[in-house]
């Protein structure tokens, strides 16, 4: 206007101004009363979730879906009023699922966002310290860079929770003996033990990390720390089975960081074995997605068809000591995979290929062209007869009992594969696969590696799961098309009817800052690395720290990834035969990385 010249032109220029003016008027009065419109409904949302779950169980469900609209409108006056006024009247033990998400999201600052976040925890923490000092431990030691505010406020406000336990007669007991503990298992987690420095028998008194905590934990009278300690509504937990002592033998695992592997006796009389890992790794991925696993498992015993043929998920105990160190519970009477079938081959098929002529063939062609892959698979695969049936011949003489045992094999696979699916699950060679030597399924274990990550490492991951020849040969004459397909069928079904609370669960990931979405380059090397021996991929702490935009991003791609999964844009059988179709199909087990053992 100021540039016109002509006193019309002006007037036609101010004019025009005037009636841009008015729609702006008029849109921004439209935007502010749908943005009240909206915050009230958000009030009204978790005003009434929380509300329910104070009048009734029937909807503990909820929690989940409660969390995630209080994490997504964190930053709301209006959110935060209506959940400080309302939460403190909910049993604190409704939220202890959701520790691990809670404790991730604090802050040293004094928003009623924190104020409220930091009172749930700390009465989780009072009425049920053995479901909740150990996150609290976890955050407070383990290791940040300085340089990162957010990661130095969290661990500020973790301590100040701690100060404040540490003040209350009810609780401060309990949490000095579960934080001296800590230190114990960490100090051994962490300590460098190579098996090659042993002769024999290594027992707790040649180790003296191991002797040390075994010294500290049994006087301080602790549940063992991979023992499932049930809620107690009373929050008495005086009865509680605690370690009495430990078995004098320590065993060093296969494994970059060489775990070890001691076993508690709880007072209860029963064995806990337990598997301490420490290097770089940060087994609180592993914890999140056993979490995951475990609420998913539970959705499939609402469906009839799915819980008429007990499809579940197996899920084991991790416990994140700091970002560098944690247990884990080392699941009983199982074997992995690969331990059993390399004795195997060479003892039903001895003039067949070794296991390793068989790698370094296919480790040879690595770099080539897909052809010549293809064509170094099939040669492999010839001279590498599938032998997993003989592992329920072996175990199980009785035809009823073997019969039944091939059953659970077959529907836990079929499970596990969808599940797997779903979330792009990857990194499932031979030695993160696990036999039940008693029941027969089939347990997943180091999940670290999820959402599709497995498609971007540089040997890239193209089957959806493992259904290599000796994973099909465990189940029978009918192989893939018998029960396989059917409890496929079932469990893709069951998920699908749960979608919007499998999105709800998986949301809460999304404001998780400390959940890594990516596989970082370290761990993506070290995954592949030829000389790679075991079970641990290592999580690569090394690795730059992202943005909270790139994070954001790469969340948003990973749900929408398994949105698309979840959806019914194709049938449940045409989808189940696809998968079938790709998991199997020689073109793609040719051009998977070597270690991965595609030809058995």
């Amino acid at each position: 206007i100021k540039g016109a010249t002509d006193k019309d032109r002006k007037r036609e220029l101010t004019r025009q101004q005037r009636v841009v003016q008015s729609w702006y008027q008029l849109d921004d009065e439209e935007f502010q009363k749908m943005r009240r419109s909206r915050d009230d409904f958000v009030r009204q949302s978790l005003q009434n979730y929380l509300r329910a779950l104070i009048v009734s169980d029937e909807f503990n469900s909820s929690v989940v879906r409660f969390f995630a609209l209080w994490l997504e409108h964190s930053d709301s006056e209006t959110a935060n009023t209506v959940v400080q006024k309302t939460l403190p009247n909910v049993p604190s033990w409704k939220f202890v699922g959701l520790m691990n998400q809670q404790t991730s999201r604090l802050q040293n600052d004094s928003s009623v966002f924190q104020q409220s976040l930091a009172n749930i925890i700390t009465r989780i923490c009072t009425d049920h310290p053995y479901h909740g000092i150990h996150y609290i431990f976890t955050t407070c030691y383990s290791s940040i860079v300085e340089s990162e505010q957010a990661a130095r406020s969290r661990r500020d406000a973790a301590t100040k929770i701690a100060n404040d336990l540490g003040n209350d007669k009810k609780v401060a007991e309990t949490l000095r003996r579960s934080f001296k503990v800590s230190h114990a298992y960490h100090d051994l987690a962490d300590e460098k033990l190579d098996p090659k420095d042993f002769k024999g028998k290594i027992t707790v008194s040649m180790v003296p990390k191991a002797k040390a905590m075994v010294n500290t934990v049994v006087p301080r009278k602790v549940p063992p720390a991979t023992m499932s300690v049930d809620l107690r509504l009373d929050c008495d937990y005086s009865t509680v089975p605690v370690v009495a002592r430990y078995r004098d033998d320590i065993r060093i695992a296969n494994g970059l960081s060489a775990p070890r592997v001691m076993v508690a006796i709880g007072s209860d009389g029963k064995e806990y074995k337990q598997l301490f890992k420490g290097g770089n790794d940060d087994l609180r991925q592993d914890a999140i997605m056993e979490q995951v696993f475990g609420e998913v498992s539970k959705m499939l015993q609402t469906h009839k068809n799915s819980r008429q043929r007990g499809l579940h998920v197996r899920t084991y105990k991790v416990l994140p000591l700091t970002s560098t160190s944690g247990i884990i519970e080392f699941v009983p009477h199982s074997m992995p995979l690969g331990e059993y079938l390399v004795p195997a081959h060479q003892k039903y098929h001895p003039t067949d290929l070794t296991q390793n002529k068989a790698r370094e063939k296919i480790g040879g062609v690595q770099t080539m062209q897909k052809d010549t892959r293809i064509k170094a698979y099939r040669e492999v695969a010839a001279r590498y007869q599938p032998v997993l049936r003989h592992f329920f011949f072996e175990r199980f003489q009785d035809p009823d009992d073997w019969f039944q045992k091939r059953l659970n094999y077959t529907r836990s696979t079929a499970t596990i594969s969808i599940l797997g699916w779903i979330l792009g699950l990857g990194d499932r060679h031979c030695h993160n696969i696990l036999l039940d030597e008693q029941s027969g399924e089939a347990i997943h274990i180091d999940l670290g590696v999820a959402f599709e990550a497995g498609r971007v490492l540089p040997i890239p991951e193209v089957v959806p799961f493992r259904l290599t020849r000796d994973i099909v040969d465990a189940m029978g004459v009918t192989k893939t098309e018998g029960v396989f397909r059917r409890c496929c069928e079932f469990s893709m079904d069951a998920l699908r009817a749960e979608k919007d609370a499998i999105m709800t669960l998986l949301n809460v990931l999304r404001y998780d800052p400390l959940y890594s979405w990516t596989v970082s380059p370290l761990k993506a090397r070290r995954m592949q690395d030829p000389s790679r021996d075991g079970d641990d991929g290592g999580n690569g702490l090394g690795s730059a720290s992202k943005r909270p935009e790139d994070e954001a991003g790469e969340a948003a791609r990973a749900l929408a990834i398994v949105e698309k999964k979840l959806s019914k844009s194709l049938s449940t059988a045409a989808t189940v035969n696809e998968l079938i179709q790709q998991a199997s199909d020689e073109k793609n087990l040719a051009v998977l990385f070597a270690g991965w053992a595609a030809y058995c």
